[in-house]
């Protein structure tokens, strides 16, 4: 028996020890057995009163707590996710949009409040932002290995952060890592991009189209968070925003 266990048992013993001298001396000084009979009566009424206090509202409270801490971490993880892939995949496909006029009101984010970021979430909750890939076929086979590229060096990233089975508590950013995932299959399995048809690259603007669209929520999310808890940090998202052409990371 281990140290831990036999402090419990020393302590129990000596608490049942305690109860015994305590009612045991109030009995030989009161000579009142039935006023004692009653008080342990009544105090054993209140032991399912403080099981349900404990075992729900405090669990509850408990379990609240444990998942905003956890879910804070997750939005943190997020701050790493799009510094390692999710700015420039936003770069690459929006600069190759040909709709890009729907991502005009993005360029203004230093403006926003919280009711911006909140109104444009519930706005891109739902509706679907416009994507197709305006690029020539003489251009497609570099566009398409530069996204390959980038898919394929962080897909190892991608796959350690799919494993984290605290992310299934983020639907949205679940779907989002899935979808990239699967462009980035999409892309491995073509050995030779220069093969790609009009057709295939219709597929593939599928494809892109799925992430483009889970990656803006995501985006105007992480910043919204980042607004409300570190806004010294929002301010080098601003300056790189990714949909304004104009950004720049120097301060001015």
């Amino acid at each position: 028996m281990d140290s831990h266990k036999k402090w419990k048992i020393k302590f129990s013993i000596l608490m049942v020890v305690l109860i015994i001298i305590i009612y045991g001396s109030n009995y030989l000084v009161l000579g009142d057995a039935e006023h004692i009979i009653s008080y342990v009566w009544t105090h054993l009424g209140f032991i399912p009163v403080d099981i349900l206090v404990v075992a729900f509202i405090l669990d509850e409270i408990i379990e609240r707590k444990e998942k905003e801490a956890m879910l804070e971490k997750l939005d943190m993880l997020m701050s790493t996710f799009f510094s390692e892939i999710g700015n420039e995949l936003i770069s690459q496909l929006s600069s190759a949009n040909k709709y890009k006029a729907n991502t005009e009101n993005l360029k203004s984010i230093k403006d926003w409040d919280d009711k911006d970021y909140e109104n444009k979430l519930k706005e891109l909750k739902d509706a679907t932002i416009d994507f197709q890939a305006d690029i020539a076929p003489e251009n497609r086979e570099e566009f398409l290995n530069n996204l390959n590229d980038l898919l394929a060096d962080k897909r190892e990233f991608i796959i350690n952060l799919i494993n984290n089975p605290n992310l299934l508590e983020k639907e949205e950013f679940t779907g989002l890592i899935n979808a990239i995932l699967h462009l980035d299959e999409e892309l491995e399995h073509r050995k030779d991009l220069s093969l790609v048809t009009d057709a295939d690259f219709a597929h593939l603007n599928g494809d892109m189209h799925r992430v483009y669209n889970k990656l803006i929520h995501e985006w105007v999310y992480y910043l919204r968070y980042l607004n409300k808890h570190y806004p010294y940090m929002i301010a080098l998202v601003i300056r790189t925003n990714p949909f304004d052409e104009d950004a720049d990371v120097y301060v001015k």
